[in-house]
């Protein structure tokens, strides 16, 4: 019974998501779903962000935005920083209170901090699970989102871009095991994510201290 208590709430709603998120992949490989999935996307994306394949780094950069915009902004809104917060200082304080402990070799000292380090461990898996549940929403958009940049990209009459190591690359080769677009993809991406994420993650927690004061 004592180890039916231990066991995260949530964990069964990740364990739901992760199937989800299996199903929506191995969908996406089926040809005939992936290709009716960029069909549908294309009536919408192609008029409004492919600039008649003119401008493709604009076209990656607007996707990207979008990807960066809804999934940071999901799982930011779904993090509860106070409480994460407050479970990672005490799990350093723990620690720090276990080694002087271990130094000791204070025996009954080490079985109570573990006993309460469980306890903000099992917290900190709960605190994870909430965040894990939006992971299928995102994907449900991104997906499909990232299917049709790759087949909107091979289809360019110009297939050709520039990278920081590469003066003439294209959408269509590989370096290493991705395609050289989506280096490109990450490069313009980044940047807008750390600052975008800082900052949405600093209105937010400022927002929910002043509530708790």
């Amino acid at each position: 019974m004592a180890q039916n208590q231990q066991v995260p709430q949530g964990t069964g709603s990740m364990f739901i998501s992760l199937f989800l998120m299996l199903a929506l992949l191995v969908a996406f490989l089926n040809p005939g779903i992936r290709n009716s999935t960029v069909n549908a996307m294309n009536v919408v994306l192609a008029p409004t962000i492919g600039f008649g394949g003119r401008f493709p780094t604009i076209t990656i950069m607007i996707a990207e935005l979008v990807v960066v915009l809804l999934g940071t902004t999901l799982r930011i809104i779904y993090t509860d920083f106070v409480e994460q917060a407050r479970i990672q200082n005490v799990m350093n304080a723990l620690r720090k209170e276990q080694r002087e402990a271990f130094r000791s070799r204070d025996q009954d000292k080490i079985k109570k901090l573990t006993a309460v380090q469980n306890k903000y461990l099992i917290e900190n898996t709960q605190l994870m699970n909430k965040q894990f549940r939006i992971l299928p929403v995102t994907l449900v958009i991104i997906f499909p989102l990232f299917t049709w940049l790759s087949v909107f990209l091979l289809r360019l009459p110009y297939p050709a871009f520039t990278l920081p190591w590469s003066a003439r690359s294209y959408f269509t080769s590989n370096f290493l095991i991705f395609p050289e677009w989506v280096y490109l993809y990450a490069i313009l991406g980044i940047p807008f994510t750390q600052i975008y994420q800082r900052t949405l993650r600093y209105f937010i927690l400022k927002k929910r201290l002043e509530a708790i004061q």
